[in-house]
C-alpha cells in the first residue's frame, strides 16, 4: 500500500498506520490489510463495469446496501481517473464539491450548542464521508476491492479459540453492591471517526471511574484497515483505557481486512494493563447475578453462529448463568431481525434457536448491524428484550418505527441528526449508545443517550419471580 500511497487520499479522510506502537503481548497477526483501489485496479473495474454493468453495480450495491445509479458510477469512475491521472484538478473538483455542499446547508444557526459541545470536536454538517451514495467514491476507493473480488481479496488472520487460553475467554466482572451498580457502555458502528462518534466517546471519557466496562460491538469503516482503527477507534477512546475496561466484537467491515487489525488492536489494548482482558473475538464477563456474553458473528460466516466449538462454547456459558439465576445478556453485531424484517435472521431461527427460542436462555439482547436506536419487547418465538445499537456513528437515513415489527416497539430513535428547528441534515437519522446499570438486587437499568448527551429513554429490566422471565418493568420514553 505505500507504494502507492497519494497525500489526496488523507483529504479523502484516510490516514495511514500510525507508527511506534508498543510491543503486544502475543505474536502480532499477520498483515491483512484490504489495499486500497489503485490504478490497476481501477482499469481493472472499468473494463468488468464495459462488459458486465449489472454485476459490478449488484456487487456494490451488495456491500454499500444501497442503490447505485449507472449515471452516479460513471462519474465516480471519471472522478478516481483524475486522482491518479491528474491530482491537481481532482484537488479543485473535491473543492468545489464542498464548496456547493456548504452552501446548500447553510450551516448550523450561530446558537446551536449543547453541554459537551467543544472546538476540540469542530462540528460539519456538509460532511457525507461514509453515506452510502454521497460517498460513493470514498467506498470505492476504499472497499471496492473486496466487492469486486467477491470478498476473495484478502487473507484472514487466524482465528482465536478459547481452547488454549487459561482463561477459557471467561473473565470475572465486578459485582454490584448496594448503592454501587457495574456500569456498562454499549455502542456499535461507531468507528468512523466522524464528530457524532467523537462526542459519544467523550461522554464516555467524561464518566471516568464510574464507567466499569465499555463494549463495542464491532463495525470499523471503510473496510476495518489498521489506519481506521488507529483513527477511528484507537484515537478516541484511548483516555479510556486507564479508567475502563474496553471489549470490542468483530464485524463484516473488519472482516473486510481479514480481521488482523481488529486482533492487533486487542493485543495491543490487553498490553496496557489488566483491565484489558480480552485475548479473542468472543467472550463472557461474568459476576454471580449478570454476565455479558460477547459472539463473534463475521469471521466465519457473515451475520451467522453456527461453528460447533462455538456453539458448544456458548452453550456452557448460557447453562451456568442460568443455574446460578443470573441475567444472560447477549453481545453481537449481527442482527437476530431488522426494524422491517418480516423474516427473522436464520442467526435466531437456526443458528441459536435452541438456546435462545426453546429454552429461553437469553434475557437481554444488545446488537449493531442494523444502523437504528431501538428497545424492543417480547414477543412469541422471541423471548428475550432486543436492543438495537447500530446507530453509534454510521449515518444512516432517517426512519421512522416500523408499522410491521418482528417484535414490540417500546422505543424507536426517530430524530434527526440535528435538532428540527435547525433545518440541518433532516435526513440522516440521531446517532446514540446505550448504558446498562446492573444493580445488586439482580434488576438491570437501560439508558439510550444521543451523541449531543440528550437521554432519549430509560428502562428498568426485572426478573419476574425466582425463574421468570426478564420483563420491563418501568419505561419512560422522552419525545
Amino acid at each position: 500500500m505505500e507504494s502507492r500511497w497519494n497525500p489526496l487520499y488523507e483529504s479523502l479522510g484516510y490516514r495511514p498506520p500510525a507508527t511506534g506502537r508498543a510491543a503486544p503481548e502475543a505474536p502480532p497477526p499477520e498483515d491483512t490489510d484490504l489495499p486500497l483501489l489503485g490504478p490497476e485496479e481501477l482499469e481493472a473495474l472499468k473494463s468488468a463495469f464495459l462488459r458486465e454493468p449489472e454485476d459490478v453495480l449488484r456487487w456494490t450495491e451488495s456491500g454499500l446496501g444501497a442503490r447505485v445509479t449507472v449515471g452516479a458510477f460513471v462519474e465516480v469512475l471519471r472522478e478516481l481517473e483524475l486522482l491518479f491521472t491528474d491530482p491537481g484538478q481532482f484537488q479543485e473538483r473535491l473543492d468545489a464539491t464542498e464548496r456547493h455542499a456548504r452552501q446548500g446547508t447553510g450551516g448550523l444557526p450561530v446558537d446551536f450548542t449543547f453541554p459537551l459541545k467543544t472546538e476540540e470536536i469542530p462540528i460539519d454538517p456538509t460532511r457525507t464521508r461514509f453515506e452510502p451514495q454521497a460517498d460513493l467514491r470514498g467506498w470505492l476507493l476504499f472497499s471496492g476491492p473486496v466487492w469486486l473480488e467477491q470478498g476473495a481479496a484478502v487473507r484472514q488472520a487466524p482465528f482465536r479459540w478459547h481452547f488454549g487460553a487459561k482463561s477459557r475467554f471467561v473473565y470475572p466482572m465486578r459485582e454490584p453492591e448496594p448503592g454501587q451498580p457495574v456500569e456498562v457502555a454499549l455502542f456499535a458502528d461507531f468507528g468512523t471517526g466522524e464528530y457524532a462518534s467523537r462526542y459519544i466517546a467523550r461522554q464516555l471519557v467524561m464518566r471516568g471511574e464510574r464507567l466499569d466496562c465499555a463494549v463495542h460491538l464491532g463495525g470499523v469503516f471503510y473496510a476495518g484497515r489498521q489506519g481506521e482503527f488507529d483513527a477511528h477507534v484507537a484515537e478516541p477512546l484511548e483516555p479510556l483505557l486507564g479508567t475502563t475496561s474496553l471489549l470490542t466484537l468483530n464485524a463484516p467491515p473488519e472482516m473486510r481486512s481479514g480481521a488482523g487489525a481488529y486482533f492487533r488492536y486487542l493485543d495491543e489494548r490487553r498490553g496496557a494493563g489488566r483491565r484489558h482482558p480480552q485475548e479473542g473475538s468472543y467472550f463472557c464477563l461474568a459476576a454471580e447475578r449478570f454476565q455479558l456474553i460477547g459472539l463473534d458473528t463475521a469471521w466465519f460466516e457473515a451475520g451467522r453462529h453456527r461453528e460447533p466449538a462455538l456453539l458448544q462454547w456458548l452453550e456452557q456459558r448460557l447453562s451456568e448463568g442460568r443455574r446460578r439465576g443470573a441475567m444472560n445478556i447477549l453481545l453481537s453485531h449481527a442482527a437476530p431481525y431488522g426494524p422491517d424484517a418480516k423474516q427473522l435472521s436464520p442467526l435466531v431461527t437456526e443458528d441459536l434457536r435452541a438456546l435462545v427460542v426453546e429454552r429461553e436462555w437469553v434475557d437481554l439482547w444488545c446488537w449493531g448491524g442494523t444502523q437504528a436506536g431501538a428497545l424492543y419487547d417480547r414477543a412469541p418465538g422471541l423471548p428475550f428484550l432486543g436492543a438495537s445499537l447500530g446507530h453509534g456513528g454510521f449515518p444512516s437515513e432517517r426512519r421512522d418505527a416500523p408499522d410491521y415489527p418482528a417484535a414490540p416497539v417500546r422505543f424507536f430513535e426517530s430524530r434527526p441528526r440535528f435538532p428540527e428547528w435547525t433545518g440541518v441534515r433532516q435526513d440522516r437519522g440521531n446517532h446514540g449508545h446505550a448504558t446498562l446499570w446492573l444493580h445488586a438486587d439482580g434488576t438491570a437499568s437501560l439508558r439510550f443517550t444521543d451523541w449531543m448527551g440528550q437521554v432519549r429513554c430509560e428502562a428498568t429490566l426485572s426478573r419476574q419471580g425466582p425463574k421468570g422471565p426478564v420483563t420491563l418493568k418501568t419505561l419512560d420514553v422522552r419525545e
